[in-house]
């Protein structure tokens, strides 16, 4: 899968680290999903959401960032 992102800036000094945060959800930033079949708009039934995320030989996965030096 690939995730568009808004265009943002930081810089990283020598050391940073970055972490990679999955969620299942953002509200209020996004329209909440409360995880089943209803519309989202009109859902009011919570379920419960799992994520996977698989990261080995055979499910490879990346995080790609542009690097721009000055």
């Amino acid at each position: 899968m690939t995730v568009a992102l808004s265009p943002t800036a930081h810089v990283f000094q020598r050391g940073h680290r970055i972490r990679v945060q999955v969620a299942a959800g953002a509200f209020p930033r996004f329209a909440r999903n409360l995880g089943g079949d209803e519309p989202v708009a009109t859902a009011a039934t919570p379920h419960v959401t799992t994520l996977e995320i698989f990261h080995d030989a055979a499910h490879p996965s990346a995080v790609l960032l542009p690097v721009k030096v000055n």
